[in-house]
């Protein structure tokens, strides 16, 4: 059975079990015919960029006791170092060095902010061990005058 695209309008051949109400002759037209930036008049679909807040409050609403404290620090003694320890090490599902550090600067880390580990350990979360670079521009440049002093027969890094 002959169709068109819904998109290029292409004539493409289907079965007939595989006529739907929409049918595209390959993924890049079923992208652009979803898509707000290249098809504004016929976009009907809900904006799922914000999808995971709204399941959240949905879940919240709906199962009030599902994620009491209680249940997320069970949860998380569950699942905490059960990984290959090569990762960072996360607090309810949040970078702990990026934890430590908003507690010693007494506010939230701003957008772009790099939390570094001094010793290069990632599992290393002592405020001791850690600074905090306002871009990751200044972090590249922490990391590059290293460089240079080890290169310089300034010692082990």
């Amino acid at each position: 059975m002959k169709v068109n695209c819904n998109w290029c309008r292409k004539e493409i051949e289907r079965c007939p079990s595989q006529v739907k109400e929409r049918n595209f002759c390959s993924r890049e037209c079923l992208g652009k015919f979803n898509s707000k930036k290249y098809n504004p008049d016929g976009y009907k679909y809900r904006d799922f960029s914000k999808n995971s807040k709204r399941m959240t409050e949905m879940n919240k609403e709906l199962n009030p006791i599902r994620m009491t404290p209680e249940v997320r620090a069970k949860l998380r003694d569950y699942h905490l170092n059960t990984g290959k320890g090569i990762s960072y090490k996360k607090l309810y599902g949040r970078h702990e060095h990026r934890v430590v550090a908003e507690r010693m600067l007494g506010r939230k880390l701003k957008k772009g902010e790099v939390v570094h580990h001094i010793d290069g350990n990632k599992r290393n979360n002592d405020p001791e061990n850690l600074i905090i670079f306002k871009n990751q521009a200044e972090h590249l440049d922490w990391h590059k005058m290293l460089d240079d002093r080890y290169a310089e027969g300034g010692g082990a890094r």
